[in-house]
């Protein structure tokens, strides 16, 4: 097989589903080969100046410890999250890949620098993605998976 080493950036959209279907495709029969499934979360959730400062919410000061504490929160609560949504799209037949599962949710700024920080740190060969996520935002400041297919140094493969 060509691709080894599979990214599937997910978002839980329509596209990103495909994209995970299409990674299983593709690669789910190897024993030699790897899915990744990543969730980004954004650690950019609040600027340094507010960090020490009292709370939009509440007058209590949010410290840096308290911000990591957060983020980590998140973290988990995002990884258990990706890991029931994968596993339920998947059903029984992620018992049944030959290929190995990776579900993971990290802490990055931008999702376009997560997803390729993410494929550079684990040698991925090959990017599967869905070309609309869930913000309609991010559609009009610029796309994620365009953002990706800028910046990666590997293939990129977008799929509706």
């Amino acid at each position: 097989m060509l691709y080894k080493n599979v990214l599937v950036p997910f978002d839980d959209s329509d596209h990103a589903r495909s994209a995970l279907h299409t990674a299983i495709d593709l690669v789910g029969d190897d024993a030699a080969a790897c899915i990744h499934v990543v969730m980004v979360v954004s650690s950019d959730i609040m600027p340094p100046s507010m960090l020490a400062a009292p709370s939009v919410i509440s007058d209590t000061f949010m410290d840096y410890q308290n911000y990591e504490a957060m983020l980590a929160a998140m973290t988990e609560r995002s990884n258990k999250e990706l890991h029931d949504n994968v596993h339920a799209i998947l059903g029984q037949d992620a018992n049944h890949l030959a290929a190995r599962l990776v579900v993971e949710a990290r802490l990055s700024p931008s999702p376009v620098d997560g997803i390729s920080a993410y494929a550079s740190e684990h040698d991925c060969d090959l990017i599967v993605m869905g070309r609309r996520g869930l913000g309609a935002l991010r559609g009009m400041l610029g796309s994620v998976s365009y953002g990706v297919l800028r910046t990666a140094e590997i293939p990129v493969l977008t799929v509706k």
